[in-house]
């Protein structure tokens, strides 16, 4: 791995690091992430990681810096100006690598990241992506957000939500986003046993388990895809947490679940948070 560095005023607060790879998605990608750290009174740390082709050795790509920076330039310069406007610190840098989504968890392990905001396409690239997936999404570094879209209005989220694994995170990330760009949030519990009664029971305590009290509660009945589709068509962006088997599996195996999200129009942003964290850990970053 090589890298440049470009570093701004730092912060004492937790690190949120954009992975960018398309300049498409980088004004979404960079967008969820000042708002996470504005929220935290954190810093983004957005990063550009070049992939280099096997057959080329790192050395050689490196003799090239002056056409890879220039490109990562307007890339990197485009990341700081949004996050800058949102006001928040932000540090950018370049980083030469072969291997792909790899290299994002190295990355987050490397910077201490706290939070990692990445594209769902950048989830596919490198073609050998499967194997090393699978190893590594077990054992994530840190907090995960996946945003599948190119466009990033907050305007009106939606989280659905059973409770269980990677609650936590997709509350704080509806937290964040009401806090700082005065995102309207409603939540969906679908029960499939039918008991509407029981599911607004659950999703009332819910709501103010995770600050959320001020949020419109939707229940649903019948099949949970099915409601997820119909209510994701009146909102913005869909924010909704992993499953226990693991979001970046889901996202390269192409699972069922993630079918299904596909199918939605509306922009989502899946977020998986380590189980392997302790409550401590969760609570005190470490450094």
């Amino acid at each position: 791995m090589t890298s440049t560095d470009e570093r701004a005023d730092g912060s004492d607060g937790p690190t949120v690091m954009v992975a960018l790879s398309n300049p498409r998605t980088e004004a979404a990608l960079v967008s969820i992430a000042a708002a996470l750290a504005k929220h935290q009174n954190g810093h983004v740390l957005a990063i550009h990681i070049v992939q280099v082709p096997d057959q080329t050795a790192l050395s050689a790509a490196a003799e090239n810096r002056e056409r890879i920076d220039a490109e990562s330039a307007d890339l990197l310069a485009a990341a700081e100006a949004d996050a800058e406007a949102v006001g928040v610190p932000v540090e950018t840098k370049t980083v030469l690598s072969h291997r792909g989504l790899a290299e994002v968890f190295d990355a987050a392990r490397t910077n201490d990241a706290d939070t990692v905001v990445m594209g769902y396409s950048g989830a596919r690239f490198g073609g050998r992506a499967e194997g090393v997936v699978e190893e590594l999404a077990h054992d994530l570094p840190c907090d995960f957000l996946v945003f599948d879209g190119e466009s990033f209005d907050p305007s009106r989220v939606l989280v659905p939500t059973a409770g269980g694994y990677s609650s936590e995170l997709s509350a704080a990330v509806a937290r964040a986003l009401r806090e700082t760009v005065g995102a309207e949030v409603a939540l969906l519990y679908v029960a499939e046993d039918g008991d509407a009664e029981a599911g607004r029971a659950f999703l009332t305590e819910w709501a103010t388990e995770h600050g959320l009290v001020d949020a419109e509660l939707l229940v649903e009945t019948g099949d949970v895809e099915a409601a997820i589709e119909a209510a994701a068509a009146s909102h913005s962006l869909v924010v909704i947490g992993a499953t226990e088997r693991g979001l970046l599996s889901r996202v390269v195996g192409g699972s069922l679940a993630l079918s299904v999200l596909e199918d939605i129009e509306t922009p989502v942003l899946l977020a998986e948070r380590p189980s392997s964290r302790s409550l401590r850990e969760r609570l005190f970053r470490r450094r």
